[in-house]
């Protein structure tokens, strides 16, 4: 993978999953504070992936968590609720640790499904801090979206082969689609909230008549489906229309939702939390230094070996690619993840083709080398460090 394009993937793979936690952020905060804090949460997500990047090019990637204490410090100066701060702050250090440790650690799609749920939520259960920052709330949702989609076309058609001028009318395409979705959601959009307000009462409703033969107390209880919000004209004192609005009630007025939002986010972090550990093993820094080299090429050739039984390549040239790997590998010189050999050495300047081809043959031969051949073998790999010593000093 080409630099330019890593780093545009890393942007876009942390920024999709920082809408779920800026959401809840903007819920804890308008509930305890007298201010969202969207503005200055942001700016801080910002200095946050700009920090850990300037610290991982000197330290090692633990160095990370130092950020967590300044990232809460500074977000309470700006006002924010210190739930909101730790929220915030932990869990965007934490995607961004994951991120550095490997770049298809992310958790996207589940994030989306997390932010549908949330909308659910806050229709389902609407407090007067909720109607009153609904606009922005939806906003942030509908922002992810959109930023997914597109996020994802431009990467998919990066260096696909396409021309310019194909790529962008793509582009402008998948956009208009988008947006064609986006505004038909938005004239459907109390309908389907209605719809999902109403099966959820009536799944309550039905849960209770279950519990009725045990609990006599519930004899009495039932929850009213809501109605269909409609359209009050507003008048003036002459008679003359002033604006359209829309009478709406909450369905559950006295349900107390900051603690039925932070059960339910503290149940689900330790799910998360205790899944995600019982998965995670230790790595091992050989097995995984010889994953990231692994090449398209390697595992073609690696699946003829097994299905023609030949013998595996001389381990001695096996040795002496892997020493040279690590050589590269603490210069910071080598492939990146899914860089071909030849992508490499364009990157670090060695325009020798013959000596790239010829390296390229030995790495790959599933034949035994002879000592001459494994001589010019090690006799080429100590003229590839000159050359890139001498380039790189």
């Amino acid at each position: 993978m080409k630099p330019l394009k890593y780093y545009a993937a890393f942007i876009f793979y942390f920024t999709v999953e920082m809408f779920v936690p800026l959401f809840a952020a903007v819920l804890i905060n308008i509930h305890n504070t007298d201010k969202n804090g969207v503005i200055h949460m942001s700016v801080t997500l910002i200095l946050l992936l700009i920090l850990s990047r300037l610290i991982t090019r000197k330290f090692p990637l633990a160095y990370i968590y130092i950020l967590v204490p300044a990232g809460i410090i500074m977000m309470m100066l700006f006002g924010s609720y210190w739930l909101t701060a730790i929220l915030l702050t932990g869990f965007a250090v934490w995607t961004l640790e994951q991120l550095y440790d490997n770049i298809n650690n992310h958790h996207n799609e589940t994030m989306m499904m997390i932010m549908l749920g949330l909308l659910i939520i806050i229709n389902l259960i609407r407090s007067e801090a909720i109607a009153e920052e609904a606009i922005l709330l939806h906003m942030i949702a509908i922002s992810m979206f959109i930023f997914y989609f597109l996020g994802r076309a431009v990467m998919l058609m990066t260096g696909s082969g396409y021309k310019f001028s194909q790529q962008l009318l793509n582009f402008a395409v998948i956009s208009a689609a988008l947006l064609s979705a986006a505004a038909i959601f938005t004239l459907a959009y109390k309908y389907v909230v209605f719809g999902i307000q109403t099966a959820f009462i009536f799944l309550l409703n039905g849960f209770i008549m279950l519990l009725r033969p045990f609990f006599s107390f519930l004899e009495t209880v039932e929850w009213k489906f809501p109605e269909m919000p409609q359209e009050e004209m507003e008048v003036n004192e002459s008679g003359d229309a002033v604006e359209d609005t829309f009478e709406r009630e909450s369905i559950i007025n006295d349900t107390p939702v900051m603690a039925i939002l932070l059960t339910v986010l503290i149940i689900g972090c330790a799910i998360v939390l205790i899944i995600y550990f019982k998965k995670r093993s230790r790595p091992e820094k050989e097995k995984i230094q010889a994953a990231a080299y692994r090449t398209s090429i390697e595992s073609i050739q690696t699946k003829a070996y097994t299905e023609e039984n030949q013998p595996p390549p001389n381990s001695k040239v096996r040795k002496e690619y892997y020493a040279f790997e690590k050589w590269l590998a603490k210069r910071k010189l080598g492939r990146y993840y899914g860089e071909t050999i030849d992508e490499w050495s364009s990157r670090v300047n060695i325009n020798n083709q013959a000596m790239i081809e010829q390296y390229k043959r030995y790495r790959y031969d599933s034949k035994d080398l002879t000592a001459l051949e494994l001589a010019e073998f090690k006799n080429m790999i100590r003229q590839l460090k000159k050359k890139l010593e001498d380039k790189n000093s």
